[in-house]
Parts: C-alpha cells; structure tokens; sequence
C-alpha cells in the first residue's frame, strides 16, 4: 500500500466512522493494517504525512471551495485518536 492508498483508505475508514456508511468503508483488517503503519512511523514522519493529508483533503483551495475547513481537521485528528488510538507528531 502506498501513501496514497493508505490516505484514502484512512479517510474511507473514517467516513463510515462518522455515519457516511454509503461512501465510507466497514473493514476491520483495513482498519488494523492502517492502524500498524501508522504506528510504525517515527514521530515526525507521522506529523508530516498526517499534515500532507490534512491539507489535501481538508485545507485545499478546492477542499475550501467545497466547504471543508478547520472544523473538518478537528473532527479527523478526533477520529484518530479517539478510533484508532494514534497520537501525537501533530
């Protein structure tokens, strides 16, 4: 899985989380490999990839025009720790 897979599938992962069953994914396999590369970065790799991905799905000019924002980040780094038990770097 490469960094863009496992971005969409963070997301995917975190949307049926949050109650867009329709478009989000329900795997716990996926949700366990997500889970075991997260962790397995050191701390500011992990604050890097977490920041490259905060901002292309939530803080980027078309992101914004879309109506996504600072709220969304908040709900998402929430979600990741509170879900799937990864903290910090960020």
């Amino acid at each position: 899985m490469d960094e863009k897979q496992l971005t969409n599938a963070m997301f995917d992962i975190m949307a049926y989380d949050t109650g867009c069953t329709d478009s989000g994914i329900h795997d716990e396999r996926l949700r366990e490999e997500i889970k075991t590369r997260l962790k397995a970065m050191s701390v500011d790799d992990l604050g890097l990839y977490i920041g490259r991905a905060l901002r292309e799905q939530y803080l980027s000019e078309e992101a914004l025009a879309k109506g996504y924002g600072v709220e969304d980040v908040r709900e998402f780094l929430e979600w990741l720790h509170e879900r799937m038990g990864i903290s910090g770097g960020f």
